[in-house]
């Protein structure tokens, strides 16, 4: 079933000769087409009345449509073209901004509900981690949306499962097949929910997690021992733990505790 908005409203398919699909498939834009998926994104939000709203990249508006009802709806769009037609559709009821949400200034907000481009989806979750929000419901490609809920122990596991957690909760929702798309995408998506929380372990000092994280993860092969001796060989690692091990057998807390006594060692 398609979107209202690809049967009632032609001003989307009039773009210029510049919004062709070439640039649309340079900007990553998979336009999602089917009602029953925007309908149940929006529903799986539970957005409550008077909650503050932020779409990214609402394209031709089908999520647009169910959400400006639902509470404070503002949404950005980088594509000058559909960002005109937006406003003169929305004009009178979401606040539509002309911007990239890469340098855009996220303000507080309560719920985030998005199609995300595939090729930007990690630059993007990880800017909006930087910014107050509650929850999110956001449509990413497969085997991102895989690597990102991962737990340790599976083979998919890896920097993007840990630094994710470190933010917030993460949890597939539901598969969504590429057909939902115009134009269609080669792989299918998946919809995940985000919940903001701390980590349920502290740490000393970011920097050095979030560099021991991409280190052990790079040389994922290798023993713990060897990644730290290649990425802080000031450090003198044989009494340090988890060194035997590799780094999918570290779940995000010791991988955290590993991280605080190398801050330690360096701060002597």
């Amino acid at each position: 079933m398609t979107s209202p908005l690809q049967g009632e409203d032609r001003r989307f398919d009039s773009a210029p000769a510049h919004h062709s699909r070439r640039k649309q498939k340079m900007l990553g834009q998979n336009f999602l087409i089917d009602s029953n998926i925007s309908k149940k994104i929006v529903d799986l939000a539970e957005i409550s009345e008077g909650e503050k709203i932020l779409e990214i990249g609402p394209g031709r508006g089908a999520l647009t449509e169910l959400l400006f009802s639902k509470g404070d709806l503002i949404a950005v769009e980088k594509d000058k073209w559909l960002a005109v037609v937006l406003k003169q559709k929305f004009r009178e009821s979401a606040e539509i901004i002309e911007d990239d949400i890469l340098t855009w200034d996220v303000p507080p907000i309560d719920v985030i509900v998005a199609n995300l481009p595939y090729s930007i989806s990690s630059p993007i979750l990880f800017r909006l981690f930087n910014y107050e929000w509650n929850r999110a419901i956001l449509m990413f490609q497969e085997e991102f949306a895989n690597r990102l809920v991962a737990k340790p122990g599976s083979k998919i596991y890896g920097r993007l499962s840990v630094m994710a957690n470190h933010f917030a909760s993460t949890k597939k929702l539901f598969k969504v097949s590429k057909t939902a798309f115009q134009p269609q995408p080669k792989i299918h998506s998946q919809v995940v929910k985000l919940v903001r929380r701390e980590p349920d372990y502290d740490l000393d000092d970011f920097d050095t997690f979030e560099k021991v994280v991409r280190s052990i993860f790079t040389h994922r092969r290798k023993k713990i021992r060897n990644c730290i001796r290649l990425t802080f060989p000031e450090i003198d690692v044989q009494n340090l733990k988890y060194m035997d091990l590799r780094a999918e057998n570290l779940n995000p807390s010791e991988i955290a505790e590993l991280s605080n006594l190398i801050f330690a060692l360096k701060s002597e």
